[in-house]
């Protein structure tokens, strides 16, 4: 009978050593992903304050950049003017705490036959889903400061497809954005830069979790498995002393 309680206890110890084996592993390796998050975030961090260091570009340079050339935080001076009755606002977009949309209009900068989709910032929604931001387009010819992004535009979504002919979407798909409106589109994509007005309030960051919160998160995980040894290590000792 004892040979038997032994063979249980030494099972049980089996098993909850691989157990806390396994959570330790898989905490020190979200630790290392963190830390490898925070290298590459600072290396995007240190390649757009190089890019922006030669200031402000107009349509006609950022257009002359080759075309294997990554533009992502390129600050770029748009003049032009809106192409009204094509804009869409992009879903589920929160801002100082409050629920709204990104909205995001087609730019078509002067003397060019290209078209640009802008995000001009955050519009408020109403207090019931069915209903929709007003928008109201400038008809002038009007002038901003964008930041370009050429890259992962399309972002999260719960959605299997977006539906870019109803003016509420879901995600970011220039194809299928380019195919609705029948307009050409680049590339890449504009964000507004700059104080907010009447529509809507530019809010994009290129880097939105900076290095430093990833190593903060790093450290997190690295102490939740030092936690496990120790609690582990404690326990065996307390079981020790029970079984004398």
């Amino acid at each position: 009978m004892q040979l038997v309680l032994w063979h249980k206890q030494k099972l049980s110890s089996i098993i909850t050593l691989c157990m806390v084996a396994v959570v330790v592993l898989i905490c020190v390796r979200l630790g290392f992903w963190q830390l490898q998050r925070a290298e590459q975030k600072q290396q995007q961090l240190t390649a757009i304050e190089k890019l922006q260091t030669q200031g402000v570009m107009s349509w006609q340079q950022l257009t002359n950049l080759p075309s294997n050339w990554n533009k992502t935080g390129v600050l770029v001076e748009l003049t032009g003017a809106f192409i009204q009755g094509q804009y869409w606002l992009l879903d589920n977009q929160v801002y100082n705490g409050q629920v709204g949309y990104d909205l995001l209009i087609l730019f078509k900068p002067a003397d060019d036959s290209h078209t640009i989709l802008v995000n001009l910032g955050w519009v408020k929604a109403p207090l019931s889903r069915s209903e929709l931001p007003k928008i109201k387009l400038p008809t002038k010819r009007f002038t901003l400061i964008a930041q370009i992004k050429e890259s992962n535009l399309s972002g999260f979504t719960l959605e299997r497809e977006a539906a870019p002919s109803n003016i509420r979407i879901q995600n970011i798909d220039l194809n299928k954005l380019s195919q609705t409106s029948q307009q050409k589109l680049v590339n890449y994509m504009a964000y507004r830069q700059g104080e907010g007005d009447e529509l809507a309030t530019p809010h994009y960051k290129a880097v939105v979790m900076s290095p430093q919160k990833h190593h903060a998160y790093a450290v997190q995980w690295f102490l939740i498995a030092i936690a496990c040894v120790f609690v582990a290590v404690f326990a065996s000792k307390k079981r020790t002393q029970n079984e004398k």
